[in-house]
């Protein structure tokens, strides 16, 4: 898989447009003549999802063991829950019951959650889990109730809202909540689309903070963008969710490449396609691995295993798909390439890995690989063809002193099969 593409730029885009789509919202249909809309409709679909978000992130933990997903639900049924209903009441106008420091209080909070699950790490069993939740939520409800029934103590917040547009507070809201999709890009760039997913959740509070300076009592786009994040997050934790279960399936958890499953896959789908004779096929096998296991240990193996399995991947992403093929021996499959174009991608992998050090609990260790490859010359040879004659190479390489690239053609394997 291309980490490189792990961001999760998609989510972020249906981010940016279904906040759109809340603004498109209030302008065709405008607070003055459609009252329903705002005091009924989009306060119920608020809580509504945001109840859907909290069973999404609660029941997406013990499948996917993701803390920050896992939080996000909770915290934002609870962010629907102080607004919607403690504040937008569903019963009533979407008139004010306390001052006007109370949903700045709620931005000021989700502000702090958003940047802080960007930090948390995800390495937390699931009983800590739990307990770090349920302490999170349980002082954030304290604080909600307090600022919620207790004019007072929302005086503070009064001063963090902008009267004019010129304010430089005006920008300050909508540029802090801006700026959690550049830390997420940094920070969550390689954690299965959650990078995007949670720029976008944080992308919808930067138009509602904008919204307030003309809002005069009533915030018809707040209402709307409040109403729209759950249904965002709820969408977006559960595509998240059955990708992330389907990748496991194609995926090999030790190497962090796609495992023997997935390459049958890959063989299944080409051998029923009928495309032009061009499939170059490598196969890479660490050189005396089976020393490396019997002198430093099957841990000293594993690390190896997982920093040959990325170097591949390094250099061969986008053009090729690495795949455990069994035990140290890995398949790389380049489509649209004959073996002269391969070759040269595969002596670079080679380099690469004989440049390497990996770092053991007890010695770094230098390793060295053996490469095979071959490619399709004809429609009449099938992917097993291939690979057959890509092992064939790897052989020659082995026999004659291993730390090499060796090719052989197709047609001559299978005329020696013959």
């Amino acid at each position: 898989m291309n980490k490189k593409n792990e961001w999760g730029l998609g989510f972020f885009l249906s981010a940016v447009v279904l906040a759109g789509f809340a603004v498109y919202v209030v302008v065709r249909y405008p607070y003055a003549d459609n009252r329903i809309l705002y005091t009924t409709i989009l306060p119920w679909i608020g809580i509504a999802f945001s109840l859907t978000a909290f069973f999404a992130g609660h029941f997406s933990y013990p499948r996917v063991h993701n803390v920050r997903v896992y939080l996000a639900g909770y915290l934002t049924c609870l962010f629907g829950i102080a607004y919607f209903l403690l504040f937008r009441f569903v019963w009533g106008p979407p008139v004010p019951r306390t001052g006007e420091g109370y949903p700045v209080v709620l931005y000021a909070l989700m502000f702090v959650n958003c940047t802080g699950i960007l930090f948390l790490s995800s390495e937390f069993k699931y009983r800590v889990v739990r307990q770090m939740t349920l302490a999170v939520v349980t002082v954030e409800s304290v604080a909600v109730l307090i600022v919620r029934f207790s004019p007072h103590a929302t005086r503070w917040a009064r001063t963090l809202d902008a009267p004019q547009v010129w304010d430089a507070r005006f920008f300050a809201g909508a540029l802090l909540f801006g700026g959690i999709a550049i830390l997420s890009a940094l920070i969550v760039k390689k954690d299965f689309y959650l990078g995007g997913l949670l720029a976008g959740w944080a992308f919808f509070f930067a138009p509602a903070w904008v919204s307030r300076v003309w809002g005069h009592g009533v915030y018809p786009l707040e209402l709307a963008e409040f109403a729209a994040m759950p249904v965002y997050l709820t969408v977006c934790v559960i595509v998240q969710w059955f990708m992330r279960m389907d990748h496991r399936i194609s995926y090999d958890p030790l190497l962090h490449i796609y495992n023997r499953d997935y390459c049958s896959k890959i063989i299944s789908e080409q051998s029923n396609m009928d495309t032009s004779p061009s499939f170059a096929v490598a196969m890479v096998d660490i050189d005396h691995f089976k020393n490396v296991n019997d002198t430093y240990g099957h841990q000293a193996g594993d690390q190896v295993l997982y920093a040959v399995a990325q170097a591949i991947q390094r250099e061969v992403v986008p053009d090729g798909t690495v795949c455990r093929y069994g035990g140290e021996e890995m398949v790389i499959f380049f489509p649209q390439m004959a073996i002269r174009d391969a070759e040269p991608i595969v002596e670079k992998v080679r380099a690469s890995i004989e440049a390497m050090k990996v770092r053991t609990r007890n010695k770094t260790l230098a390793v060295k690989v053996s490469c095979g490859v071959s490619s399709r010359e004809d429609v009449s040879q099938s992917v097993m063809d291939v690979i057959h004659a890509a092992d064939k190479a790897l052989y020659k390489a082995k026999k004659e002193g291993r730390n090499q690239v060796r090719t052989a053609k197709t047609s001559q394997w299978q005329i020696k099969k013959k």
